[in-house]
């Protein structure tokens, strides 16, 4: 529970601070004229893009691993065992450092596309909203009329990753939950309740926390998708850029 609120909590908060990152990493430089002074050193714009991108990542990888130490230090202070969870929240961390490059990646191309930095922070939450909240929601409303009957626990999340990874590939918040949903196992269990004198048994499940590990091993397609669109959207936007006019 601790670890799926906080991580949540996270995503949407970070998520929207990466893709305002990204979406005035170039087009504000352009306004102040500062991208023209680089570019007259030896200094190509290729090189140029994928430096600041690199420095992003420093950035927020530099903050999320201090996120981490911060997080089990509180932890151990207020009296809980971090020997069992010290590993899930690194590697939280790390899933949580490719969402979020994934949406600096996609800030980087409403920064090459809209030359205007204000209007470009609208574009990007606009965006943000679109890919974390309306089309998971439209996708999982769909997912609802189709859904088969009688799924277990364990089969309904994976009917629901696959659904995800079909139709929402593109979005980094859709596959970091779906990753997520994957930390915990599910077993069947009988249950037996006596109404009017009468017993009744039903179906019902025990989750099991198994961690992130776990979670990004069987989802190791959703962990490919948040590395494979980061590229892509990287690509985009550096193929943008080598053609833009800087004036």
């Amino acid at each position: 529970v601790m670890i799926r609120f906080s991580s949540q909590t996270a995503l949407f908060f970070l998520g929207i601070l990466a893709i305002i990152f990204g979406a005035g990493a170039i087009n504000k430089e352009i306004e102040d004229g500062t991208i023209r002074i680089a570019l007259s050193k030896s200094v190509t714009r290729l090189g140029y893009i994928l430096g600041k991108y690199s420095g992003q990542l420093v950035v927020f990888g530099v903050a999320l691993l201090l996120t981490s130490f911060v997080t089990l230090a509180g932890l151990q202070w207020v009296g809980v065992s971090v020997s069992k969870i010290t590993a899930d929240v690194f590697l939280l961390n790390v899933l949580l450092l490719l969402t979020m490059l994934e949406f600096i990646a996609i800030g980087y191309i409403i920064s090459t596309f809209v030359r205007s930095s204000g209007a470009s922070l609208g574009v990007a939450l606009g965006v943000f909203f679109i890919l974390y909240v309306l089309l998971p929601t439209v996708v999982s409303y769909e997912m609802g009329k189709n859904l088969p009957e009688n799924l277990s626990m364990e089969e309904l999340n994976d009917y629901t990753a696959n659904y995800y990874t079909k139709y929402l590939f593109y979005s980094p918040s859709a596959q970091f939950s779906v990753i997520l949903d994957a930390v915990n196992e599910y077993k069947e269990v009988t249950k037996t309740i006596e109404i009017n004198g009468e017993t009744h048994t039903y179906r019902d499940y025990t989750a099991e926390y198994a961690g992130i590990g776990r979670a990004m091993r069987k989802r190791a397609v959703n962990v490919a998708l948040l590395v494979v669109m980061t590229l892509v959207y990287l690509g985009i936007a550096t193929w943008r850029f080598l053609r833009m006019d800087l004036r």
